[in-house]
C-alpha cells in the first residue's frame, strides 16, 4: 500500500539466504531444470533464490532497522539496501 504523503526516498531491499544455508527450493528447481531437455538439460551451473522489496519512505526513515527487525531473518538471511 502506498501512502498519500509526499515520499522522498526510494530503496530496493534484496533478501537472500546466507552462504551455507540449505536452499531446498533452489536445489529442486536446479535439479528439475537440468534434468529436463526443454528447460536447459545441464546448462544451468548455479541457481539461488531470494526476494526483494521496493520501498518509498520519508527521508529520515530508518530502513536499516526495518530490514533487521522485520524484512530479513538475520540468522539465516542477508540483506542489501540499494537507494534508487
Amino acid at each position: 500500500l502506498w501512502s498519500m504523503q509526499k515520499l522522498s526516498k526510494k530503496y530496493r531491499v534484496t533478501i537472500s539466504l546466507r552462504l551455507g544455508v540449505k536452499d531446498i527450493q533452489s536445489e529442486a528447481i536446479f535439479k528439475t531444470a537440468n534434468s529436463n531437455v526443454d528447460l536447459g538439460a545441464g546448462q544451468l551451473y548455479n541457481l539461488r533464490m531470494g526476494k526483494w522489496f521496493e520501498i518509498e519512505c520519508a527521508e529520515d526513515f530508518d530502513i536499516e532497522n526495518l530490514c533487521k527487525k522485520l524484512l530479513a531473518n538475520t540468522v539465516i538471511e542477508n540483506y542489501e539496501i540499494e537507494e534508487l
